[in-house]
């Protein structure tokens, strides 16, 4: 099984060396995105344990996510994950998360994405991604993956729920409550990616009316 792991890092290094440290399994396999202000990752010794891509620019979250996709085509992976740059994995779940997803492969199910504790740490069906395309920049952050999995269920891809939930820490909102500016913006682009996905989808989260975008 071929895969990548992407990290988009912007924010509270202490905890992105933390993410990696407690995924040492996937070192091979992992690409940070280094989308900090003064770029962080600039000659840091993470670099000799993991691949780090300084964009010319800093990317937003949804910018990133499909340049992590980009590259897995390239390699011709069978799975890409995402992991938050503010989480942590317990001894032995990254492991346990490739046995499943490894499973699920050989059993032919059509599924879109399997999840630990939510999307903290994450893998994404390639065959998925094929089918129904990439992410949404018009989204920048929030709500952006509530549009990718909607995509998903219409598409009818499951979304699984592992055991894994428990072997996971989040320091939830680190990035946003540790910079007070982008904390600002939050509030300014939240109620505009909100209102952006009920007009794209018809009504809130859970209550959508729409089966295709803008009811086209």
């Amino acid at each position: 099984m071929k895969y990548i792991v992407g990290i988009p890092y912007v924010n509270r290094l202490d905890l992105l060396q933390k993410a990696i440290e407690s995924i040492k399994p996937y070192w091979n396999h992992t690409l940070i995105i280094d989308n900090s202000d003064e770029r962080d990752l600039r000659g840091h010794e993470l670099s000799s344990m993991v691949q780090i891509y300084e964009p010319p620019v800093p990317l937003t979250f949804t910018q990133s996510m499909n340049y992590i996709i980009r590259i897995a085509e390239e390699k011709g992976c069978d799975i890409w994950m995402y992991m938050h740059g503010d989480a942590e994995a317990h001894e032995g779940t990254p492991e346990a998360l490739l046995t499943i997803v490894d499973s699920l492969l050989k059993e032919g199910r059509k599924w879109g994405a399997v999840f630990t504790l939510g999307d903290t740490l994450a893998a994404y069906s390639m065959l998925a991604q094929k089918e129904i395309g990439y992410f949404d920049t018009i989204i920048r952050d929030y709500f952006a993956d509530t549009d990718y999995y909607r995509r998903m269920n219409l598409a009818g891809y499951e979304l699984v729920t592992t055991p894994l939930f428990d072997k996971m820490n989040h320091f939830q909102s680190a990035t946003i409550n540790s910079d007070i500016m982008r904390a600002f913006i939050n509030t300014i682009t939240y109620p505009q990616a909100q209102a952006y996905y009920e007009l794209k989808w018809g009504g809130p989260h859970t209550l959508e009316k729409y089966k295709t975008p803008f009811n086209r």
